[in-house]
């Protein structure tokens, strides 16, 4: 499987709207067929991103129990603060992800200062000055890039009109998530007795991920069940369809199971043989969440017209408590 490209250019100037549509239908035709695709130029500057990871790696060099003071708070429909090492693990997935093999990655996700029901949590500014600013200002970047995707979605899948996705999202819904995976054995990821992050899926609509030099992310092909490398491109982000869009599309748009295991370029190691480590691998994923209240029904849209709808209708809220159940323990 060749992850597709897609150069995103006419979504953030002044172009045609056949430009437009051109680029709208490449993206829908690999979110159909993959349900990954990497996008270049997609309206964040790229010494913004550099910057984010030089903040998630000053928040990583902190003190233990610095990070501590912006622990995850008990419960596993929150999804903001930080959440150690052995405190969040996917849900296991026969023949995929074992019940008990623990994910070895901590997190600290954040979201909009706006939501009530997803309060932010952070270290003291003295303790990390000028994170949260730079957070937030961040996330709104990565909502801006996403109000683009929701609204080439729409136009190629012949919605009413290219605001039919975005009202249902907000930025006040979504979640930036920096992401750390400590070195860990070659040898024990190997044997199956750690994951680095197992087998899943996302649940929101959409997820942004930016990557690190190292690589690590794997994605299983939807068709021939193999696991594939989506190694980092430079000035590309990684796009990837979830649970949400999928039941919306009636499984046009493709929610493709992914994790992170082992990276597939030899510097990204350090030690030999039985002593073999990983190097730390840091990402950053922005997840396009739908508003907790919309109902997850087929669209009116012609790739699903006339076919039976495969999912039962719910509201995004519930689909979130059924993906979320048991993922944090305390």
């Amino acid at each position: 499987m060749q992850i597709p490209i897609i150069d995103f250019k006419p979504w953030s100037e002044s172009s045609s709207p056949e430009e437009r549509l051109k680029v709208a239908h490449e993206l829908v035709e690999a979110c159909h067929s993959t349900g990954f695709v990497y996008i270049k130029n997609y309206g964040i500057p790229a010494s913004m991103v550099d910057e984010a990871f030089t903040w998630s790696k000053k928040f990583y060099d902190l003190k233990e129990e610095d990070r501590a003071s912006a622990a995850h708070p008990p419960g596993s429909m929150i999804y903001r603060g930080y959440s150690k090492l052995g405190h969040e693990t996917v849900q296991a997935i026969e023949g995929e992800k074992v019940e008990g093999v623990p994910d070895f990655t901590e997190s600290y996700g954040m979201g909009s200062d706006d939501n009530p029901e997803q309060p932010n949590i952070w270290v003291k500014e003295s303790t990390l000055p000028g994170f949260r600013d730079f957070a937030l200002k961040f996330h709104s970047e990565c909502w801006k890039a996403s109000e683009l995707i929701l609204r080439a979605l729409a136009l190629s899948l012949s919605l009413p009109s290219e605001d039919s996705l975005l009202m249902f999202h907000s930025d006040i819904e979504n979640e930036l998530s920096y992401r750390h995976y400590p070195p860990i054995s070659e040898e024990k990821v190997r044997k199956g007795e750690v994951d680095r992050l197992g087998a899943h899926t996302d649940f929101d609509s959409f997820t942004l991920l930016f990557q690190d030099s190292l690589g690590g992310l794997t994605v299983k092909h939807p068709k021939t069940g193999k696991w594939v490398d989506a190694p980092p491109i430079e000035g590309a982000v990684v796009m990837n369809i979830g649970d949400a869009l999928e039941r919306w599309s009636n499984d046009y748009l493709t929610s493709t199971m992914h994790r992170v295991h082992l990276p597939p370029l030899e510097d990204s190691y350090d030690g030999e043989g039985k002593q073999r480590m990983t190097r730390p691998r840091f990402s950053i994923p922005y997840f396009v969440t739908p508003k907790g209240d919309t109902l997850l029904q087929r669209l009116d849209i012609p790739v699903a017209s006339g076919k039976e709808q495969k999912y039962k209708t719910i509201t995004y809220k519930e689909l979130c408590r059924q993906k979320s159940e048991g993922v944090f323990s305390y």
